[in-house]
């Protein structure tokens, strides 16, 4: 399991297609570990022409200004979820690690008490064996 960041676009619109005059744009950067802002001036965007096989039932703004909420409300839910999703499995990454040691310590520490224990059991046999020896 993976976390890696990424950067994703909410809107899909470049600011030269919706811009007017004078508008500004800024622009998070990073160089050499440090950030930054990038600002930008756009002069007006030219306006689009729709295909002659396109008829639209309301003005093209009011459509876009009735979908952008429900499209930006998705795009925010999907990023929550992921990060949800990425939080879980952070946690059963580690969770899968504390049950690796935690069974390798088992593991150890039974060894260890087999040993000392057939250490003791050689101890007295090596006493019996001694004790036998110095009777005779």
């Amino acid at each position: 399991i993976t976390s890696s960041p990424s950067v994703r676009t909410l809107v899909p619109f470049s600011a030269s297609e919706i811009s007017q005059q004078g508008d500004e744009v800024f622009q998070l950067t990073s160089s050499g570990g440090d950030f930054g802002v990038e600002r930008k001036e756009l002069d007006a965007a030219e306006p689009q022409d729709f295909p002659n096989d396109m008829i639209f039932e309301q003005d093209p703004l009011q459509i876009v200004n009735s979908i952008l909420p429900l499209y930006l409300n998705g795009q925010i839910l999907r990023t929550l979820q992921e990060s949800v999703a990425s939080e879980l499995a952070a946690r059963m990454q580690s969770m899968q690690s504390a049950s690796d040691n935690a069974s390798a310590l088992a593991k150890q520490l039974n060894q260890e008490y087999n040993r000392a224990r057939q250490a003791a059991v050689t101890q007295e046999i090596l006493e019996i064996v001694s004790g036998a020896q110095a009777l005779e």
